[in-house]
């Protein structure tokens, strides 16, 4: 691949090629998603069932359960597509990188995937069960008839959430690598960065309870002050090189 600049039509028509390989990756994991989407209705509502024991989750219109199976599966095959659209965006900076950086995109794909998957079990498996037993339980005078469409929704888009969220290091990364942020404009930055990600923490989680927030912010913390040790140790191998 030559390192040449791009034409700003050029690099629109790539963006474009990109997303359309994204959008397939997509269906086709919404399509393969769809043929195991009981398996995965029955793990998505594993967290309330709990806290329900023997009531049962209810819909209210006639459509709402082939509804629900399309949206999970959808949801379910961004999941499965997270490899490629890593894979995607990496190739779309590539042009951006020196030769000897291109070689990482491996450790990209696979420290993105983990990364997202490792998000996404916190909220599973650690803020959807105390979020769903929080609201549940928040009035012991009430009887629940809870919704499966609205819960699906919300378990799905929270666990979508904190996949996305926890790529941080990853986006500081790659933009350390492109010349838009240094790894000391992080650490300058890195009390304002704390408050942003208490405030982000707080809009985003489910309830509005302190732990919840810090099963959150505190790991998204750990993974900024991960994210300004790389951009330096990338900084000090480019500088050795130029050297």
């Amino acid at each position: 691949m030559e390192d040449k600049k791009m034409p700003l039509t050029e690099h629109l028509e790539e963006l474009r090629r990109r997303l359309i390989r994204i959008v397939i990756a997509v269906v086709i994991g919404t399509v393969i998603s769809y043929i195991y989407r009981l398996h995965i209705l029955d793990f998505l509502q594993a967290p309330i069932k709990k806290v329900l024991k023997d009531e049962p989750l209810r819909f209210f219109s006639l459509m709402e359960p082939f509804v629900i199976h399309i949206k999970v599966s959808v949801y379910s095959g961004i999941v499965l597509a997270i490899p490629v659209i890593l894979y995607q965006v990496w190739m779309f900076v590539a042009p951006g990188l020196l030769p000897k950086e291109r070689k990482y995109l491996l450790p990209f794909i696979l420290m993105g995937t983990i990364l997202f998957l490792f998000g996404a079990g916190l909220c599973y498996y650690a803020v959807l069960p105390y979020g769903t037993a929080f609201f549940i339980n928040f009035d012991p005078s009430l009887r629940s008839n809870i919704n499966i469409a609205s819960y699906l929704s919300f378990a799905t888009q929270m666990i979508l959430v904190f996949g996305v969220v926890f790529e941080l290091p990853l986006i500081l990364v790659l933009l350390a690598k492109i010349g838009l942020v240094t790894s000391e404009g992080l650490a300058k930055k890195r009390k304002y960065a704390i408050v942003i990600i208490f405030i982000s923490a707080g809009i985003l989680t489910p309830t509005p309870d302190p732990l919840t927030q810090a099963i959150m912010a505190v790991p998204l913390i750990a993974l900024y002050e991960l994210s300004v040790i790389l951009t330096r140790m990338f900084a000090k191998q480019k500088e050795k090189k130029e050297e």
